[in-house]
């Protein structure tokens, strides 16, 4: 009975709730923040049917892609360097840490040391390394003691760190989610909402529960008015995130109803709505369900419009992926998404694939190919090669109810400090967009997506058909004339174009005619010509998904798309504004197998990624074979001690199995390489010092190579796993090592047959 008398109290006092709320606000002055570089007006995201686009939702179909900046605001000690302790002080999340620098130095004391913690957590290297990779959109947790005191009032420049924030990621063209993680009273007694109810969640959450319930309601709208206020017309907002896992760890077992749960907080959520809404009409409502679809409402019941629906997903029961329950359990999220079918964008805001790379390859093309917008948790994390997080840590952590102020503000100055978590973020970032303008990057000229999606394409070489005339494209008179689409089949070099993955999400192309890249001449006709060396604006091409067999391409420096024109010979202009049959490409390996636009696989066998032993070569720069390599000092490359050794270029001659390495070409455009020695696949070890070591008994990424061939007929290897150059560094005894930026003389091979023949 005393349950029921509290939600019907509960529910009494949500009566006109959303005017009371809107009476109790007070402005907060708005500053000024510095104009965005790189995410401009035009940029300004709006739900349109199940999309977000850009341009205040009557522009391009833009995908959020991206991580959390989990840590940063509101800690949760497992993830990030702060200890637990237990004692006179017990200190086991957010609050516990604000209340005992409290009592401890006071409340000044206090926010001085957090602020310590939070200048140095997150930094301009951090935004950096998200735009390197690729990232398009960072979701940014807080909690309400960012922005007010214990009492309830709001800090002295409260938005000056969120301002910052927004103000970096937008200058490198990435949008932000504010998501309120932690709201006042907790929503669900956990750590991360900056509340810890240990055995007992539910009473903790007493932003739903409990005589403070009214208030910690009145308070969190009064908040996000402020936010809405505050950040109305900011296109790098990409939108509000109103609560984060309400409910959470007793969503299943709680002593309330489904019923009752979903009436308390759709009830709360409309409220926000209406309190948002009040001060920013524009700006999309993110509504968090947990944990599946049907947790939330027909967004038509309440009259809800630019709102997207997100979701969290985690199974831990198969940690490593042993029985490939990752897969099946996102795959399970995904269709109880798509039988609810809300009209609506969908979000997966946070989710981990754990311990398997493979497992996050697929998972993470299985989001993309349900066109869902996802944010990986989380972007920083302690521990070594914590699949958690991105980038690791591995600092002093700080005992807040032991170490001296002196000692936490020291420990706290070096919370910034981390190191690439380097095979999952060389896995994630081949999924990511790259940024805003359908995954090219900068401003300038291009007009975005299409809608039809940014396809995924392996580095590699191919040959290209043009879909109206069904040519093979070619690089004429060793390249000096425009591509044409000319020929009647595949025939070699000058048929043959190597994709080049750019970290920015573009793709280039370098022709096998004459090894230079596919440049669209803007200050000509538009014309594509294979003349540049190296790779610039006008070298950059964004791939586009037209169908589930045919690609388009986007020239980056007029954002034009490629045609092969029949009215003008079929040669190759980048000239047109969309896609129709002139424009339109299929993409085949040069082993023959057709390629499929979005996942960088062959159309009939899936996903290259999968350990694949690969194909027989008829079109590849070397055939299946034994080999031997030289190193540019003439020396031959050998498996030492059966393999047992990493690669070394030290011998004078070949000699026989140490020496010999088989070419094996994959699917995707790259190749193995199996040694003779011990009969295992060499892999590049990521998480050593990458060296190159015979040590696989089947093909992954660490075992997977591009092989490239130089303007002087050598050859250069570069890993797949970490995008680096071979080298058989001689300050390091020759020893192979994939560490390399660029190639030079000591990352050149030679390679020959096993009876003496060079191959040229």
């Amino acid at each position: 009975m005393k349950s029921k008398k509290l939600i019907k109290g509960v529910l009494a006092a949500f009566t006109g709730l959303a005017m009371a709320a809107t009476m109790v606000v007070t402005p907060i002055p708005q500053l000024t923040l510095k104009a965005e570089a790189a995410i401009a007006g035009s940029d300004f995201l709006k739900a349109n049917g199940k999309e977000l686009r850009n341009n205040y939702g009557n522009g391009d179909v833009v995908k959020l892609r991206g991580t959390n900046a989990g840590g940063y605001l509101v800690q949760e000690f497992w993830m990030t360097p702060t200890d637990y302790s237990y004692g006179n002080y017990n200190v086991t999340c957010e609050m516990d840490i604000y209340k005992t620098l409290t009592q401890r130095f006071g409340e000044a004391r206090m926010r001085e040391l957090i602020k310590t913690y939070q200048d140095n957590y997150w930094t301009v290297q951090d935004f950096d390394n998200c735009q390197a990779m690729g990232i398009n959109c960072i979701r940014l947790p807080f909690w309400y003691l960012n922005l007010v005191d214990f009492n309830g009032n709001y800090l002295d420049n409260c938005f000056a760190r969120m301002d910052w924030f927004v103000e970096q990621a937008g200058q490198r063209g990435m949008y932000v989610i504010l998501d309120f993680h932690g709201a006042p009273g907790s929503q669900n007694g956990s750590d991360h909402s900056g509340v810890d109810g240990g055995n007992n969640k539910q009473a903790a959450s007493e932003f739903f529960f409990g005589n403070n319930a009214y208030n910690n309601q009145q308070l969190y709208y009064d908040i996000w008015y402020k936010v809405a206020q505050h950040y109305a017309g900011n296109p790098t907002v990409a939108g509000y995130d109103l609560l984060n896992e309400p409910y959470c760890t007793y969503r299943y077992n709680s002593s309330y109803s489904a019923d009752q749960l979903h009436s308390i907080l759709w009830s709360i959520y409309n409220n926000a709505y209406n309190v948002i809404r009040s001060a920013d009409p524009d700006h999309v409502i993110i509504m968090e369900a947990t944990w599946d679809a049907w947790d939330l409402p027909n967004p038509s019941t309440y009259g809800w419009s630019n709102v997207m629906y997100e979701y969290h997903n985690y199974l831990y029961d198969d940690y490593d992926n042993v029985a490939g329950q990752q897969i099946t359990n996102m795959q399970n999220k995904l269709n109880g998404i798509n039988s609810q079918n809300y009209n609506v964008p969908s979000y997966m805001g946070e989710f981990s694939y754990f311990n398997n790379i493979s497992a996050w390859q697929q998972g993470l093309q299985l989001l993309n190919d349900s066109g869902i917008n996802w944010t990986t948790w989380t972007y920083k994390v302690t521990g070594s090669n914590n699949n958690w997080g991105l980038y690791n840590q591995n600092v002093s952590k700080v005992n807040v109810a032991t170490d001296s102020y002196d000692t936490i503000k020291s420990k706290w100055s070096q919370v910034g400090s981390s190191y690439a978590n380097t095979a999952l973020v060389n896995a994630i970032k081949n999924y990511l967009p790259g940024t805003v303008k359908g995954g090219t990057s900068g401003s300038g000229n291009n007009s975005g997506s299409t809608g039809q999606g940014t396809a995924i394409l392996a580095d590699g070489n191919y040959y290209i058909k043009a879909v109206t005339n069904g040519k093979v494209l070619c690089a004429d008179n060793y390249g000096n004339d425009p591509v044409v689409a000319n020929r009647d089949a595949y025939g070699g070099a000058w048929e043959t174009f190597t994709v080049v993955n750019n970290s920015d999400g573009t793709i280039s192309l370098k022709s096998g005619s004459n090894d230079k890249y596919l440049c669209a001449v803007i200050d000509e006709q538009n014309q594509l010509l294979a003349r540049s060396s190296s790779i610039g604006t006008w070298e950059k091409f964004t791939l586009v998904k037209v169908s589930d067999t045919e690609y388009g391409l986007k020239a980056y420096a007029n954002g034009k798309y490629v045609c092969a024109d029949g009215d003008k010979g079929n040669v190759l202009y980048a000239d047109r504004d969309s896609v129709s049959g002139w424009e339109s490409f299929m993409i085949f390996s040069t082993n023959g197998t057709q390629m499929k636009p979005g996942t960088g696989s062959d159309s009939t066998s899936g996903n290259s990624s999968s350990g694949d032993s690969g194909n027989s070569s008829t079109g590849n720069i070397v055939a299946d074979g034994e080999y031997y390599l030289k190193s540019s000092t003439d020396s031959v490359v050998c498996a030492e001690n059966t393999g047992a050794d990493p690669l070394i270029a030290n011998r004078s001659s070949y000699g026989g199995a140490w020496e010999t390495i088989s070419i094996v070409n994959n699917a995707d455009g790259t190749i193995s390489l199996k040694s003779g020695a011990n009969g295992k696949y060499v892999c590049a070890v990521i998480d050593e010092q990458n060296q190159l070591l015979a040590r696989s008994s089947s093909i992954g990424t660490w075992e997977k190579f591009y092989l490239e061939r130089t303007s002087s007929g050598n050859f250069v290897l570069k890993a797949v796993a970490n995008g680096k150059y071979v080298c058989a560094d001689q300050n390091k005894n020759s020893v192979l090592y994939a560490d390399r930026d660029s190639a030079g003389g000591w990352e050149t091979f030679r390679i020959y047959q096993t009876n003496g023949t060079q191959i040229q």
